[in-house]
């Protein structure tokens, strides 16, 4: 299963040099805007009057939309590592998969750890606001009905499977960690589906396209779904290179105006997708996020403020895992506190906006504490992971056939 595969000559990871200041910009953008339409959802009436606030809503309910973004990024990501490890001969799957559990479980379990107490807490004090009662005015951001049967321990390591959504659900009031049973689908498939494309030896080639489809039929056609818009971000990895020789021929000015058209396609195929999140919209905003990382292969050399602005931004890529596996436990408590009941939603006033931006910046903070505590020392987790693989197949080499 660890046969080379070859790939084009253009394929190459994502630079490491370095941070890459506008995708990590992006991803930045994309993590506080699910932050920010799930507080608006949870703390706000419904609707609202005005064209001002018409606008407001629009802008704060565009979180759905920013997880197609983060698939197309993940897919750049994850997806030209695995390119690039096949074309230089050096893909293994025990590294791939310690690099991904450690990336993802160094988070996600200590996530789910502070769900449970948040939800126990939130049920045993609060029990009898809306939230805790999972009332249905809440369904499209926590989850309806017996909240305490979603916190067992079953659902718990089920989470920890990224079996939610697919065999069980997601666990408490947390349910942003539905995406995270997708990635881990996309990651298992694209390397069983490149071993069966191009491997070596039609056996291990059957094995791996029979694995590859048996992950299909488990994870079923609403995982799949977003398949294509994952590989729309490692399409553009593996032709990084090409990409990149096009992009270094192109003057300044017609960069900066293909990025500027970019960033206005994607908002509005980001508006199409609030306004009706079918299929048609999410493939037209993966399509345009997809553009806006073609021309984004080569970095913008912005200096002064802006560049520093960018560079802000671009740091706290570092926490927006965390901020998003844990902000919307937080967010339930929080509206669970300020709004008890339905009928008690905010009114968009002036007030309420500054408010929820308050707020919003302290679950920001919120997340980069927890990442420096987690996903900061993801490095050295993965390292002690290799490091005891190798040690365990050193010694059952050395000790041989008992």
């Amino acid at each position: 299963m660890t046969h080379a595969v070859r790939t084009p000559d253009g394929v190459a990871a994502p630079p490491r040099r370095g941070p890459h200041r506008s995708l990590n910009a992006l991803r930045t953008v994309a993590a506080v805007l699910v932050v920010i339409y799930h507080l608006r959802t949870l703390l706000f009436v419904p609707e609202a009057d005005g064209p001002l606030n018409e606008i407001l809503y629009t802008v704060t309910g565009l979180g759905p939309a920013a997880v197609v973004v983060f698939f197309v990024l993940s897919g750049y990501w994850v997806g030209g590592s695995v390119l690039s490890g096949f074309r230089q001969d050096r893909f293994r799957w025990s590294t791939y998969v310690t690099a991904r559990l450690s990336r993802l479980w160094i988070v996600l379990v200590p996530a789910i750890v502070l769900t449970a107490l948040l939800d126990h807490l939130g049920l045993a004090l609060l029990p009898h606001t809306s939230i805790y009662l999972g009332d249905i005015a809440y369904h499209h951001t926590v989850p309806a009905g017996d909240l305490a049967g979603r916190l067992d321990a079953g659902t718990a390591l089920g989470n920890l499977a990224f079996l939610q959504t697919i065999a069980l659900p997601t666990y408490g009031t947390n349910a942003s960690l539905w995406s995270l049973a997708y990635e881990a689908a996309f990651y298992a498939i694209f390397p069983l589906a490149l071993y069966a494309w191009k491997g070596h030896g039609l056996g291990p080639r059957v094995f791996n396209g029979a694995l590859a489809v048996a992950i299909c039929v488990l994870v079923g056609p609403k995982v799949l779904m977003y398949l294509p818009v994952w590989l729309m971000g490692a399409a553009v990895a593996m032709f990084r290179t090409r990409i990149g020789a096009f992009l270094d021929a192109r003057s300044a000015a017609h960069l900066a105006t293909a990025r500027a058209v970019a960033v206005v396609l994607v908002a509005g195929a980001m508006a199409a997708t609030h306004a009706s999140y079918s299929g048609r919209n999410v493939l037209l905003l993966a399509g345009t996020t997809t553009l806006l990382l073609i021309v984004l292969v080569r970095d913008v050399a912005w200096s002064g403020l802006p560049g520093r602005v960018l560079t802000a931004v671009s740091a706290y890529a570092e926490s927006s895992y965390s901020l998003y596996a844990i902000h919307l436990p937080i967010a339930a408590m929080t509206a669970a506190l300020l709004t008890p009941a339905v009928t008690n939603r905010w009114a968009p006033t002036p007030a309420h906006w500054l408010s929820l931006l308050a707020l919003t910046a302290v679950l920001i903070a919120l997340g980069w504490a927890f990442a420096w505590c987690t996903e900061r020392h993801t490095d050295r987790l993965r390292k002690a992971a290799d490091r005891f693989i190798r040690s365990g197949t050193h010694r059952a080499r050395v000790q041989g056939p008992s």
